[in-house]
């Protein structure tokens, strides 16, 4: 099942987090996944991103497809990368994140970024109409 934390988007004032990131499920599992020099890296991108912005000189990125990015960084030994999308009011989420040891991003892990978005996209398109039905 694709989901998100279910923690509220933090308020960017308060926080200091102007754009907040959240990993679905699956993305989260693979963060833990990997060894801890290559988690750290990843959350320090993850916290540049979420800082100064996807558009920043210090974050990488790069678009896929349609609303679909790819950003990307590195540790002492891998190339890291996660795919992710603006949701809504100014949240990004991530659908899937690795390490490799090549600067080319496998075919299978940019399909596997691509399906993870369109299932969460599908999946809040069938949840809109039971919220709204539910705040009624």
């Amino acid at each position: 099942m694709m989901t998100v934390s279910k923690q509220k988007c933090p308020n960017p004032s308060k926080a200091g987090k102007a754009y907040p990131v959240r990993l679905i499920d699956d993305a989260r599992k693979e963060l833990f996944a990997l060894n801890a020099v290559n988690r750290a890296a990843f959350v320090s991108t993850l916290d540049d991103f979420e800082q100064y912005s996807p558009s920043h000189p210090m974050v990488d990125t790069e678009k896929i497809e349609g609303d679909l990015f790819e950003l990307k960084t590195e540790s002492s030994s891998h190339w890291l990368r996660g795919f992710y999308f603006h949701f809504k009011d100014g949240l990004y989420v991530v659908t899937h994140l690795f390490a490799k040891k090549t600067n080319k991003t496998p075919k299978a892990n940019r399909e596997l970024g691509t399906v993870r978005y369109k299932a969460f996209r599908e999946a809040m398109k069938e949840q809109a109409p039971q919220m709204e039905q539910q705040n009624r």
